[in-house]
């Protein structure tokens, strides 16, 4: 059987096709994401704004294929959409993807690495040890996605032993602190950098849990979130805590990173209050959009002074704004 991949919008290696790839390379099909004259198609999109390129792309493969079954899933097109079991605990197949950037872990088509870098097959495992949340965080769409929060797999389930760095999708692993710290140990024990890619709830840090982050290697930042300005007196007090247990202004400044949620221009004024405001207590900020909404000008410049280091340390945004009106 011949399996044709379409990644519609993925910025890291979609894992999902990665499963699938696995399960049929291990059926004796022939997979990939140029096949020709395919007999199974399945498609997967992650942004809803996309959803209409996957259907367009649809109606082109059954034009082009008409004998072909496809399918489509993934959060852009149906929050509801779920791999079979026997799929969704494959480990993944990590030779998929050819074009992975060495240095932040994203495809080359999305990459932003302001230097040279190496594109090549992956050189991290990417996975899941819990799914779901208990917040409900109205921008969000894992409660509906994903339910409530349970453990899913351990990370030598799907890690991959011949690579040294390994991301977590986790939504928010602190929820249960006794498997944080199993996985966390188990990472250490093994000697890998870890990246927690969907950030950790900063509002269940403890002493213990900032020392494990201290401990271990990353090869990303740490990621939390400052998605509401009210939240700014237990950002700062766990801000404290992470400086208590070691986190010195130079390793804040070069480990330790804050999304900052701007929903729409309204936004504005408070994102640019939150983003000042972890600067003065040395944290970086990476300010994330709506991405179902056009960024208005003052939000672009926002982000682009915000996400690019270069730009967030050596000036600030009204500095920025002057130099490019």
């Amino acid at each position: 059987m011949r399996v044709q991949l379409i990644d519609v919008d993925s910025r890291i290696p979609n894992l999902a096709l990665m499963k699938i790839s696995a399960y049929h390379k291990n059926q004796g099909d022939i997979v990939g994401f140029d096949v020709v004259d395919p007999d199974l198609v399945y498609s997967s999109v992650i942004f809803k704004k996309n959803k209409s390129l996957a259907v367009s792309q649809r109606e082109l493969y059954r034009f082009m294929y008409p004998d072909a079954k496809f399918t489509i899933g993934g959060s852009g097109y149906d929050l509801h959409s779920k791999l079979d079991d026997e799929i969704e605990y494959m480990q993944p197949d990590y030779t998929l993807y050819t074009d992975v950037c060495s240095s932040c872990g994203n495809v080359k088509k999305h990459c932003r690495c302001m230097k040279e870098t190496e594109y090549t097959t992956m050189q991290y495992s990417v996975g899941y040890t819990t799914r779901g949340c208990l917040r409900n965080c109205y921008f969000c769409v894992v409660p509906e996605k994903e339910g409530k929060f349970s453990k899913a797999q351990h990370p030598e389930e799907w890690h991959n032993k011949d690579l040294h760095k390994i991301m977590f999708l986790d939504n928010n692993i602190l929820l249960d602190r006794d498997w944080f710290f199993e996985v966390t140990n188990w990472c250490i024990e093994n000697d890998l950098h870890v990246c927690f890619n969907q950030g950790l709830d900063v509002r269940l840090l403890d002493v213990g849990i900032a020392n494990q982050l201290l401990k271990m290697k990353t090869w990303k930042s740490v990621f939390f979130a400052w998605d509401h300005v009210k939240d700014e007196k237990v950002i700062k007090e766990k801000i404290e805590l992470l400086k208590m247990a070691g986190f010195t202004k130079t390793k804040l400044k070069s480990l330790v990173q804050f999304y900052v949620y701007v929903n729409d221009d309204s936004d504005y004024d408070t994102g640019v209050y939150r983003c000042r405001e972890l600067k003065k207590l040395w944290c970086n900020a990476f300010v994330m959009f709506n991405i179902d909404k056009e960024p208005t000008s003052r939000i672009q410049k926002l982000r682009r002074w915000a996400n690019l280091k270069r730009l967030y340390w050596s000036m600030d945004i009204s500095e920025y704004n002057r130099a490019v009106a």
